[in-house]
């Protein structure tokens, strides 16, 4: 495990529990539309998806009524047990969990047509994990990617007040108090995440790259294709 992977367990090895609400809270509803806006960008179809950091399964449910087959894959066990009763309740038995890294996928080459991934790339080595990417999309597939990212202007003043409140709430919320404390100095120090990405997607091949900023530019996500 490197330094990233080290941050992501500390922050959620006990968070699965909570997760869902936690998170919707405290984006004031904006995960959802940013998922949303990661779904707009994958086509329907009888195409096999891979969600990468999957967590308690929020976006890998969402991508199983887009396509047929969905695999995801996570480093928090817990988290992946709550994916799979959700996948269950669903009767979606073609969802298959993972408890890996995203820089050592345990697939096959070629076998996958659709990447997703949210609030991975501040916590990964990002040229393993576009390396890794290429290896097993198909020709043609497509890698979505979403993370925060740190805002200019009067909206950074705003982030860092907000930042401040999460560090008080974690005083009482033991389970979130890493999180709340530390992640706003994680996303500033990986704040060239997206430059990084892009940068990665065309070494490794990848066309049709584009990034798209959300919500005041506190939120980003890159999509390209394998080329």
């Amino acid at each position: 495990m490197h330094s990233g992977h080290r941050i992501a367990v500390r922050f959620f090895r006990h968070t699965s529990g909570t997760y869902d609400r936690v998170v919707r809270l405290t984006t004031f509803g904006r995960d959802g539309a940013w998922k949303r806006f990661m779904l707009g960008l994958i086509p329907h179809g009888d195409y096999t998806a891979l969600d990468l950091a999957c967590g308690t399964g929020i976006l890998t449910i969402a991508l199983r009524e887009r396509v047929s087959t969905v695999y995801g894959l996570d480093l928090i066990h817990d988290s992946l047990v709550i994916a799979d009763g959700k996948a269950k309740g669903l009767n979606y038995s073609d969802v298959m969990l993972m408890n890996a890294a995203a820089e050592f996928i345990p697939l096959r080459d070629c076998t996958v047509d659709v990447i997703t991934a949210s609030y991975l790339a501040k916590y990964c080595d990002i040229e393993r994990v576009v390396r890794e990417c290429r290896r097993v999309l198909r020709d043609g597939g497509v890698m979505v990617m979403h993370d925060f990212t740190y805002p200019g202007g009067v909206m950074r003043y705003l982030w860092h007040a907000y930042f401040a409140l999460l560090r008080f709430i974690g005083v009482f919320v033991s389970e979130w108090r890493p999180a709340f404390n530390e992640l706003d100095r994680v996303i500033v120090e990986r704040r060239g995440w997206v430059d990084e990405l892009m940068d990665a997607l065309k070494r490794n091949g990848f066309r049709d790259i584009r990034c798209v900023n959300l919500t005041f530019n506190t939120a980003a996500v890159v999509y390209a294709r394998k080329g």
